[in-house]
């Protein structure tokens, strides 16, 4: 029970009933000074700390000159046939040393039960090594395994070599975001000025909810940029009340539970607001949906709907052609009240709305459309994200191709409504040696048919060609492919599997 409403109890409990004498009534307990309840405030947020602060994490990033890659990653190789190690070391001084210094560091929470380490992408982004420094003096090299530049989240684990011991890591419980009210208590631990760097102990302070949708603006939206690209530029991010040092970055905001409700960054400093605040993702429905596919090794989508605001309204101005937008009749001029159950005011809002959810994934979109209110069912299309995203767990590939959604392609006239998504799946990856390469289907080929079937997304696509054994027929917008059954010889090796980093 919470001190609040502990003593709000106790008063209740010694008023007199209604209609009685306070005279006639037994002597009252005094109430608690106000030492007791500051006390009882005191114990609640100490208990908090000691179930929350295990699971956080100080990280060190090792950056080499030059290098632009990062290439701290689980199945990362050099390109060609250079005999590199797969996490290659150029340091100067050792991490594991503990009188090292490191300037470059951050902090991480530990979320799963196999050491999944969450952080933000900017603190591990460009590493070719990383060395964590957890509870109890623990000390080890970790890797990525997926991270995302759209929420700038990424999921980092422990590398267990020659059968060493694995660390032995706690994981937080995880709290909704969307429960905080302006004013709530939260606490926020990491590693400020890399304080943890000897003994993985991290540092706490506390303060109060001030806004929960501020919104930051990057140097290239401020410099006229019309096209955001995080979503910590939409209004998605908690402010508190305190200001987050160099280090605080991928830290834990918790609640007086304990639990995690958000993830500190000092990449924020949105204009026009106070310098002094810090700032933290939620965990909401969309950074939720975003972590269990990062700690899957898993590519994290966004869904689309394929228009062009008025003015960064929630009016329409352009409906692209084959947009989910168009194949579920919205219409140039209508105004997006809502989707599902989240209210739409204007664009911000509105990109929030629908990145909360995935491609393929139904949504109900309600429009005011002259005097009328209508609702209709979208099919979600995918957000293209530009940036450097690094998956280790991909689909498997069909007879040597991977596919995704059309709308997956890098936007090159910087205006998303005007993508022109055709019909069909594009094609992103061909193996060597495949029946797909001797059938002719190159990178970047639209899919629209299987055997004669027209299809709209991957899971269509998969459907379509799921259990044959025979010749497929593909209609592609280069002309029609025949694509035979998988050689148990192909005629040139595969690549070997490795990790992939898009940009």
């Amino acid at each position: 029970m919470t001190p609040i409403v502990a003593l709000t109890c106790l008063v209740l409990a010694q008023a007199p009933s209604q209609g009685q004498d306070a005279s006639d009534s037994p002597a009252l307990a005094p109430p608690p000074s106000a030492a007791a309840v500051v006390a009882s405030l005191e114990s609640v947020m100490v208990h908090a700390i000691a179930r929350a602060e295990p699971s956080v994490v100080a990280i060190h990033r090792d950056k080499a000159p030059n290098v632009r890659e990062t290439r701290a990653v689980r199945g990362w190789k050099p390109p060609g046939d250079d005999p590199q190690p797969a996490r290659p070391r150029f340091r100067t001084s050792d991490p594991d040393d503990s009188d090292f210094i490191s300037f470059d560091f951050g902090s991480g929470v530990v979320i799963g039960d196999h050491g999944e380490i969450l952080t933000a992408f900017h603190v591990v982004r460009g590493a070719i090594d990383l060395v964590v420094h957890a509870a109890g003096g623990q000390s080890f090299h970790a890797e990525i395994i997926a991270a995302d530049p759209r929420s700038d989240l990424a999921v980092i684990v422990p590398v267990v070599e020659n059968g060493a011991e694995s660390p032995h890591l706690r994981p937080i419980a995880i709290g909704d975001s969307a429960r905080l009210r302006k004013g709530s208590f939260l606490i926020a631990l990491g590693n400020p000025f890399n304080a943890a760097r000897h003994d993985g102990s991290t540092s706490a302070s506390w303060g109060i909810l001030s806004n929960v949708a501020r919104r930051l603006e990057s140097a290239t939206v401020i410099s006229g940029n019309p096209r955001p690209t995080m979503l910590q530029e939409f209004p998605t991010l908690l402010q508190l009340d305190a200001r987050l040092n160099l280090g605080m970055s991928g830290g834990a905001v918790i609640n007086l539970k304990g639990e995690l409700v958000g993830l500190t960054t000092t990449a924020a400093s949105p204009a026009g607001f106070d310098a002094q605040a810090g700032y933290a993702i939620p965990m909401d429905r969309t950074s939720r949906r975003a972590i269990e596919r990062l700690k899957r090794g898993e590519e994290v989508e966004y869904g689309l709907l394929g228009i062009q605001p008025n003015d960064r309204s929630n009016r329409i101005f352009h409906v692209s052609a084959n947009s989910p937008a168009s194949r579920g009749d919205l219409q140039v001029d209508d105004q997006i009240i809502a989707v599902n159950d989240t209210p739409v005011a204007d664009f911000y809002s509105l990109i929030v709305a629908v990145n909360a959810h995935a491609p393929g994934e139904a949504v109900k979109v309600k429009i005011r459309r002259g005097q009328a209110t209508l609702e209709r069912t979208i099919v979600l299309a995918k957000f293209p994200i530009e940036e450097e995203k690094i998956i280790t767990t991909r689909p498997k590939p069909w007879r040597g191709i991977r596919v995704d959604y059309t709308s997956s392609r890098p936007i090159t006239n910087g205006i998303l409504a005007d993508l022109g998504m055709m019909p069909g799946v594009l094609v992103t990856e061909v193996e060597p040696g495949s029946p797909a390469e001797a059938a002719g289907i190159k990178k970047d080929m639209v899919i629209n048919k299987v055997n004669g079937r027209p299809i709209l997304n991957p899971r269509e696509f998969a459907r379509a060609v799921a259990d044959h054994d025979d010749p497929v027929d593909l209609e592609t917008n280069f002309g029609p492919r025949t694509v035979e059954p998988k050689s148990d010889t192909p005629t040139r090796p595969p690549s070997p599997p490795r990790a992939v980093l898009d940009r």
